[in-house]
């Protein structure tokens, strides 16, 4: 598995961190952005392998995702909702154009979505310690 790059997009800091640190892997890179729109700025030298979008109530809508131009519709998004929202129909996104969408409503469900993504072909291997050093 190559080295990949996750963009995770949440307006709540603290859940944005709480999340990344969640899914940190040593071949994985996160950035974390407030607004949709901010990740694909034209000066952001990161090329994303996923985009995590949480969705929340007047803050981070869906309606973002039209602003989304057709080069960036090609990149994998995950789609974070809360356990009392109402099902999302992720079919009229691809009819507009999305190549792969999907549907989390956990943190657990978000990294195994996302590492199918990454990874396809087997899992993402574990992050492990650092061995203590001796100081002799």
């Amino acid at each position: 598995m190559d080295y990949k790059t996750l963009f995770i997009v949440d307006p709540i800091k603290g859940e944005r961190l709480q999340l990344a640190k969640f899914l940190k892997q040593e071949i994985i890179t996160i950035s974390g952005f407030v607004k949709l729109t901010d990740c694909f700025k034209k000066n952001n030298p990161l090329r994303c392998d996923c985009v995590i979008y949480v969705l929340r109530p007047g803050r981070a809508e869906l309606k973002e995702l039209n602003k989304v131009n057709h080069r960036e519709k090609n990149i994998p998004f995950v789609i974070v909702t809360g356990p009392d929202k109402s099902e999302i129909d992720l079919d009229e996104w691809k009819k507009k154009g999305f190549k792969s969408i999907d549907l989390a409503s956990s943190k657990e469900n978000v990294k195994e979505i996302t590492y199918n993504i990454i990874s396809p072909d087997g899992p993402v291997p574990e992050r492990k310690p650092l061995q203590a050093v001796p100081l002799a």
